[in-house]
């Protein structure tokens, strides 16, 4: 035998044992994701409390351990990154992270471009709140008002009427939107609330999740509640239609992982740590 043939064969022994050892190419994102050791995590660092960022640069928040702890149910490390909101929303996510475990609502426009994994983790109502002393108290006031929203949420689409591409069932409709609102977008919804606390004056109204509501007003921030909650959200991890591998296993394993975490207790004992109530049940059932 020449030193080529035996070269050959050995190299020939070397790919089959790395194939075997998971050292060949990833077929589908969740092989990629066990070969990296890592899950790349979209998340928002300032949601309190569903997630934030401490000074020293480490996360936490209710979203923050839904996903650490599907990346322990998946046996990998999980890697945070920050994109905004409406990158989030719109897919195409280029590979720059695996999924997002964000508080996102499951909504008709959202399905054209992200996959989400079934079921829901959690369900929140969307809540109205006003500075004190603004006058506006009811649902009625705040017609004709300036309401501050986050970009590209849900209660964006909701306040512009756009209930089709929400695709909420009808029974998760508490009201109907008020009357020639001026809509304020910043980045974040969370944000609204701040920028009333530092007192910005160009509106005295938001609409965001009724946890967020509960964290400003436990905050200090001088808001109160504008009448009952308007709609229910079901809020599930998403996934990019658009990776550059098949996400369909990926999708299957976290949809797996959700449902142990409802059964097992998890998602209630997180949820009764950072809101003091459970909210991982479904209103609507």
């Amino acid at each position: 035998m020449s030193k080529i043939t035996r070269l050959f064969i050995t190299l020939t022994i070397l790919s089959l044992m790395l194939a075997a050892c998971g050292g060949g190419e990833p077929a589908t994102l969740l092989e990629e994701i066990e070969q990296r050791g890592t899950i790349r995590v979209s998340t928002d660092p300032n949601y309190a409390p569903q997630s934030f960022l401490n000074e020293d640069g480490t996360f936490e928040g209710f979203d923050v351990d839904v996903a650490n702890e599907i990346g322990e149910r998946l046996g990998v490390e999980v890697e945070f990154v920050t994109p905004d909101w409406d990158i989030i929303t719109a897919g195409n996510w280029g590979g720059q992270w695996d999924m997002s475990v964000g508080s996102m609502t499951v909504t008709t426009a959202r399905q054209q471009v992200l996959d989400f994994a079934n079921p829901a983790y959690y369900y929140t109502p969307a809540q109205f709140a006003a500075a004190d002393g603004s006058g506006i108290d009811s649902l009625d006031d705040l017609n004709g008002q300036p309401v501050c929203v986050g970009l590209s949420t849900t209660y964006e689409i909701w306040l512009n009427g756009d209930l089709e591409a929400l695709g909420l069932p009808e029974t998760s409709y508490y009201a109907e939107p008020p009357a020639d609102v001026t809509i304020i977008p910043l980045t974040s919804d969370n944000e609204c609330a701040q920028s009333i606390q530092a007192g910005r004056d160009e509106f005295s109204a938001f609409l965001t999740s009724n946890t967020v509501v509960e964290a400003a007003i436990q905050g200090g921030v001088g808001v109160h509640r504008v009448g009952s909650p308007v709609f229910s959200e079901n809020l599930a991890v998403s996934f990019d239609k658009n990776s550059s591998l098949p996400n369909d296993t990926l999708v299957t394993r976290v949809s797996e992982i959700i449902a142990e975490m409802h059964s097992d207790g998890t998602l209630g004992d997180l949820s009764m740590k950072w809101f003091n109530e459970d909210l991982t049940e479904d209103p609507t059932q």
